[in-house]
């Protein structure tokens, strides 16, 4: 499973720069699974120190869930799903993508999220999906979105699905107690189920295009404005973070058994994404129109008003 190396960007902003009486504290919030594991190997790892930011991660079931979060002030910065960001910015939120987070693998064997049915479940293949109730971590967001892209490509239909609300943790579970036909899953919760005999149906992420940038990191526009050098040296963090698991992915994978508290065997199975790098301007156009062909939206926001200009 090839990582592909993630070029840094941002400007090379380090201690002498922003933290000069001691590194900047910045709250985080991203997704539980490997999303937040990955920042909080990098604390772990101390490239946000390199950068004079002091790192503080609290991982949320979903990307929505922290977008409150930030508008609020209760995080400077936070990952999310590109859904959620347009999702809030066309709703009037002042929010800006700042980086580009995880990226969907090159093909299905690959990617780090999929669809899975229990071992004897009649669902065989993505057209079987229609007409059943799959489990997704947040309704109307980027799980439905590119589920429904994904079984189009496929040739599949998807009106008939019924999408149901359910935490990452949850679902494994709640699919072989029968209370859901399938479940999306990310990583690490897909090689969990895969270990228990699950089965993947459809990669959505790279069913709906190879390699396109699914997370991203964001801010609010005023604090943007008041701290560009927090926000770049942030940019920068992540860009190396991604270029460290790219060279290093099996010292991630030993990292998860105690942030996810996995197995190791199940660890060194996880697929890994690419992380960092400016914000997939392409892939946040592509999302846009999905959203709304498929009715979130009544128009793409321009990607001036939802991607921060990095250096």
């Amino acid at each position: 499973m090839a990582l592909a190396v993630v070029a840094g960007c941002g400007n090379d902003t380090g201690p002498d720069e922003v933290g000069e009486e001691g590194p900047v504290t910045v709250r985080v919030g991203d997704v539980l699974g490997v999303p937040a594991a990955f920042l909080e190997f990098a604390v772990q790892e101390g490239i946000f120190s390199e950068h004079g930011l002091d790192v503080q991660v609290q991982a949320n079931p979903g990307g929505a869930a922290n977008v409150p979060g930030v508008v609020a002030g209760d995080f400077e910065i936070a990952g999310s799903n590109v859904v959620s960001v347009l999702l809030a910015r066309n709703e009037g939120l002042p929010l800006k993508m700042v980086s580009a987070g995880t990226f969907g693998g090159p093909d299905a064997a690959d990617d780090f999220a999929a669809i899975l049915v229990t071992e004897d479940s009649p669902i065989q293949s993505p057209a079987d999906l229609d007409g059943r109730t799959v489990a997704i971590n947040t309704l109307a967001n980027v799980a439905e979105v590119t589920t429904r892209a994904a079984l189009e490509n496929a040739g599949a239909g998807h009106e008939n699905i019924e999408f149901v609300e359910m935490g990452f943790p949850d679902m494994i579970p709640a699919l072989q107690d029968g209370q859901v036909d399938a479940i999306f899953e990310i990583e690490p919760f897909l090689s969990v189920g895969l270990d228990q005999g699950l089965r993947p149906v459809i990669a959505p992420y790279s069913g709906t295009q190879p390699d396109m940038a699914i997370g991203s990191y964001f801010s609010s526009d005023q604090y943007i404005a008041e701290n560009p050098d927090v926000v770049d040296s942030f940019i920068a963090g992540i860009s190396d973070a991604g270029e460290h698991i790219a060279a290093n992915p099996d010292a991630f994978r030993d990292a998860l058994v105690e942030l996810a508290d996995l197995d190791p065997e199940v660890a060194g199975e996880v697929n890994l994404p690419r992380w960092g790098g400016p914000v997939d301007v392409p892939s946040v156009e592509l999302i846009g129109d999905l959203m709304v062909r498929y009715g979130l939206l009544d128009e793409v926001p321009p990607m001036t008003e939802v991607v921060y200009p990095s250096s």
